[in-house]
């Protein structure tokens, strides 16, 4: 018989204390098993949300994504443009010198565009804006139809547009230059139509500031002005007079600095532009304070004129002609960032009336439901979880938003995506163009024009090509607005919303 003792004092085995280590560290194992799971099943969920429509961005923070995007890819093309970068990967061995940097076989339509290793930062910009278009291209064709899937795309995804960016832009590492010189031909021909939109804005934005220098003016209690009672909105009216007279300030001064600095005996070109760029601008001016136009505004006008003197100094300073062009030799960078700052501007004035309209759209059809429950805050709500607030819907199922198309706002970032192209690399020509290696001319015919050229490596503002392109934005802006002034007269029976 066993004792009591040999009962409930065994003696200790070997394997106990290793046994009694897994007993206490098996609860433990449990709870961090668990937990890694549960991190796992939301890390997934999370990746799954962002690859698809799950996780929706408001209107305006959408906008401001792909403002973001753009401003990124920009400042990025700006870098590599100045410091020669060209961000190609030569696998064929058709690399001129040995070099990857120089992929430009001799004869290939990208020696043609530019001769050896001056361009380098060319194509860097070629590749960042072409990756920017085809992104933009795939969302307008995903989101050119009036549906829901058109605003899932278009607020959704968001880890798979930045990965296809990603994918796209290795991509342009291994395509050949020639591709790139293709594109840069096409890209001649769609930009534009960017400058289009940004005049169109411009003069809307005109209107619009006005518009709401008018109305502040018009609610604003009465208030005195040194000690003498005035009428209501003073202080907005004092406003609006400032910036009228500190924009024709700026255009008479900058028309009288081009006057006296730009060369006007044997230059055509800079007498022609000035002139007719001031005799636009007193036009619209005249127009805007007469009866013909009774929608007119002073500021309006003067933004408008203000912005094509600059274009026009603009226009001076890209003439490849050492002897038209004072400003020879610089590198104008003042130019270009000038010249980004206005196109971020347009970018910025797009984001915000568009994400504005999209949620009027909203808001007027959520009050067209009011009382049937369910306005439109829950349509433009972003939704986590998957789950509808207060209405009871499974995990899951898509949120519920109002069919919209959104193929003028991607039409817009595909123009601006190749714009950027061609401002940074003056619309994809050299001044090198019309003479040989190291400034020599290619005939003996043009010697003396090749003489009279900038062939200062340093140089990136000479072009014939932006000079008028430039130009040609100018005169468009002054006709442009002159018709939004006389439309209303030439054309009594169509509603252009003025009373005359």
């Amino acid at each position: 018989k066993r004792s009591v003792r040999t009962l409930f004092l065994r003696p200790r085995s070997e394997n106990s204390v290793p046994r009694m280590a897994s007993l206490l560290l098996a609860p433990i194992s449990c709870v961090g098993s668990a937990l890694a799971q549960c991190a796992g099943a939301c890390a997934a969920t999370a990746c799954c949300k962002l690859l698809t429509c799950g996780c929706l961005a408001s209107p305006l923070s959408t906008n401001i994504f792909y403002s973001a995007i753009l401003l990124v890819a920009t400042v990025a093309a700006l870098i590599l443009r100045y410091t020669r970068q060209d961000l190609s990967v030569c696998v064929s061995g058709d690399c001129d010198d040995g070099s990857a940097s120089t992929w430009m076989p001799t004869g290939s339509a990208s020696y043609d565009l530019c001769e050896g290793g001056r361009c380098e930062g060319m194509w860097a910009v070629f590749r960042i804006s072409f990756s920017l278009a085809a992104l933009f291209s795939v969302l307008l064709l995903l989101s050119c139809c009036k549906s829901e899937f058109s605003v899932l795309v278009h607020r959704g995804f968001w880890a798979a547009k930045l990965i296809g960016l990603a994918a796209i832009s290795v991509g342009t590492l291994f395509t050949p230059n020639d591709v790139f010189a293709y594109y840069a031909w096409v890209a001649r021909f769609i930009a534009p139509g960017f400058l289009l939109y940004q005049l169109v804005s411009f003069v809307d934005a005109g209107y619009t500031i006005n518009e709401r220098l008018v109305d502040r003016d018009e609610e604003s209690p009465p208030r005195p002005l040194l000690c003498f009672a005035n009428g209501s909105g003073v202080a907005w009216k004092g406003l609006n007079l400032l910036l009228c007279l500190c924009l024709y300030s700026a255009l008479l001064a900058g028309t009288g600095a081009m006057y006296y600095f730009f060369p006007q005996a044997d230059c055509p070109f800079n007498p022609s532009a000035i002139t007719s760029t001031l005799g636009m601008s007193l036009l619209n001016t005249g127009l805007s304070v007469s009866n013909v136009a009774p929608h007119g505004a002073l500021l309006t006008s003067a933004f408008v004129s203000a912005y094509c003197t600059w274009v026009c100094y603009g226009a001076l300073t890209a003439m490849p002609y050492a002897d038209c062009n004072p400003s020879a030799g610089t590198e104008g960078v003042a130019m270009t960032a000038v010249s980004l700052g206005i196109a971020t501007a347009t970018v910025a004035y797009l984001t915000f009336t568009a994400a504005r309209r999209e949620e009027r759209r909203a808001s007027d059809k959520g009050r067209g439901a009011a009382g049937g429950g369910g306005g439109a805050a829950d349509a433009v709500s972003v939704y986590v979880d998957g789950e509808a607030e207060g209405e009871g819907e499974g995990r899951g199922r898509l949120p519920a938003v109002q069919p919209q198309s959104f193929a003028s706002f991607y039409a817009v970032m595909v123009l601006i995506s190749v714009y950027i192209a061609m401002l940074l690399t003056n619309w994809g020509t050299e001044h090198y163009e019309e003479a040989g290696t190291n400034g020599t001319a290619t005939n003996s015919t043009a010697a003396e024009d090749a003489e009279a050229l900038l062939f200062d490596e340093g140089s990136y503002n000479a072009s014939l090509t932006a000079s008028w392109v430039l130009i040609g934005t100018g005169w468009l802006c002054s006709l442009l607005y002159c018709w939004t002034l006389i439309a209303p007269r030439l054309c009594p029976s169509r509603d252009f919303g003025v009373e005359l």
